[in-house]
């Protein structure tokens, strides 16, 4: 009988483990780029879908809209959709807490995907509202590696630089983003 218990342990252990999510890591402006939708909302209510919640089961959101950067939605109840726990690369979201949401649109619902979310925490200040649509520049390219001739649009990872604390910058570094002076993209604080 323990042998019976051991083995269907270690076979459930197996099978559950199996479940992780591996995603490439990208900069939160390419994810913010790549996203048909991108909103401020408060998740109102959470039911799941087919299958075994917590595990496999789908998850579905109601949210109340309260800005939107990018996308056609509507301020208000806007319904968002989850494939499943962060094992199966789903979004865990909190009732009554309010998040950066971002994803794209399916079935008429925002899907969202662990691998590209922005920030899957709650916002600290539920009622601030970022300037992503004029921080993040979606003409411009973030690319890794070195080049002798950069092509256009294009920054650089390796020249990427820490921006000062007086900036001013959303974040700690610079930002890849057009200048009209050098008709080109560069990293800007």
């Amino acid at each position: 009988m323990k042998w019976c218990f051991l083995t269907l342990t270690v076979l459930l252990a197996c099978i559950y483990g199996a479940l992780g999510c591996t995603c490439a890591r990208k900069d939160p402006q390419e994810l913010y780029c790549e996203s048909t939708v991108a909103i401020i909302a408060r998740v109102t209510n959470m039911t799941y879908g087919e299958g075994i919640p917590g595990i496999t089961a789908a998850q579905f959101y109601d949210v109340e809209v309260s800005h939107v950067y990018k996308g056609d939605v509507a301020m208000g109840t806007f319904r968002v959709y989850s494939k499943g726990p962060e094992s199966l690369c789903g979004v865990d979201l909190d009732v009554n807490k309010v998040y950066l949401l971002n994803g794209h649109i399916s079935g008429g619902a925002l899907q969202l995907g662990l691998c590209d979310l922005m920030n899957m925490w709650p916002l600290n200040d539920p009622d601030s509202v970022f300037p992503l649509e004029t921080y993040y520049d979606c003409r411009c390219k973030q690319v890794p590696g070195y080049y002798s001739r950069r092509p256009k649009n294009i920054c650089v990872y390796s020249k990427r630089f820490d921006c000062p604390s007086e900036s001013g910058a959303l974040g700690d570094q610079a930002e890849c983003r057009y200048s009209d002076l050098v008709d080109d993209c560069e990293w800007q604080c």
